[in-house]
């Protein structure tokens, strides 16, 4: 294990109490506030770790873990469970199963984006997933980017933020063959769905997406997605039951929060996701979009 910075070590008795949560959280709810300042505790771990050599694990090809991960788990759940402490928290890192997905509960990630994040890949992957699921689907999230202290957030009915700003996704026509399409594959191709597979090669092909990408995985990339700020217009994330390419702490948050927005997150039935069902989904802006993607998919198979 990497020895400890005094910065770090300082960090790991920090009293979340004294932190001070951004002003447009003043007038979100309870669960909200409780929300993002466990993101903020997680954050400032991540924070003072990025500049720093550590111990790299692990826990399958392409899928890399390290002490922030861990720490910035315990400091926000411990923010959770001083706030909340009757509800059940599940966490990547420290207690990732669940008795039952359909109970009201916190899930969370820690730090999404963690090969980015240990490879210095650049400041904008890595992001805090906080989210609070209730019947299987989430109610509230926040993805929080501490290396660009960048803030979404959302509550059922309440609208989406970033920073305080209020934003939804623009309505409009999306044609595939103008799309850029993010694709967030397996570290490990033995793990790649035939689905997922199919989609890459068709969307790479004549009468496909205008360009299809794999850079290092993120779930945040919803987050990008949803500034409507550059031509990125929608991803697809691969997924199996047989080794978790998106928990439900990489989902949740992201979904929670681009939904009530406006966006989609579909399965290949063009079905809402689940969190805790794991399968390949699309991350989209409209429906039409994912119509075309899966139309496209569908004629390469056939």
């Amino acid at each position: 294990m990497t020895p400890l910075s005094d910065e770090r070590a300082a960090l790991l008795e920090l009293n979340p109490n004294s932190m001070t949560l951004p002003t447009f959280f003043a007038d979100q709810s309870e669960l909200m506030r409780t929300a993002a300042a466990a993101a903020q505790v997680a954050g400032e771990v991540i924070r003072v770790g990025y500049d720093q050599a550590h111990k790299i694990e692990s826990k399958g090809i392409g899928d890399l873990v390290s002490q922030v991960d861990f720490d910035a788990d315990k400091r926000a759940t411990e923010v959770l469970q001083e706030h909340s402490p009757d509800l059940p928290i599940m966490s990547e890192e420290l207690s990732p199963e669940t008795d039952d997905p359909q109970q009201k509960m916190w899930v969370v990630d820690p730090l999404d984006g963690t090969t980015a994040y240990l490879m210095r890949a650049g400041r904008q992957y890595s992001s805090v997933l906080i989210s609070l699921c209730e019947g299987g689907h989430p109610t509230l999230g926040v993805t929080y980017f501490p290396l660009t202290n960048e803030w979404f957030y959302a509550e059922k009915g309440c609208g989406s933020f970033k920073d305080g700003r209020r934003f939804t996704l623009t309505p409009q026509e999306y044609r595939l063959s103008a799309a850029w399409i993010e694709m967030n594959q397996y570290g490990d191709s033995r793990f790649e769905s035939d689905f997922f597979s199919a989609a890459r090669r068709a969307l790479r092909a004549p009468g496909g997406a205008r360009i299809a990408t794999s850079s290092f995985p993120h779930a945040g990339v919803a987050m990008r997605i949803a500034e409507q700020n550059s031509g990125l217009v929608g991803a697809m994330h691969d997924n199996c039951l047989e080794s978790l390419k998106q928990g439900p702490w990489d989902i949740a948050a992201n979904q929670a929060i681009f939904e009530e927005a406006g966006g989609h997150f579909l399965n290949a039935q063009l079905e809402r996701v689940s969190p805790f069902v794991a399968e390949p989904f699309l991350v989209v802006p409209c429906l039409s979009l994912a119509e075309q993607i899966i139309e496209c998919v569908s004629a390469h198979v056939a």
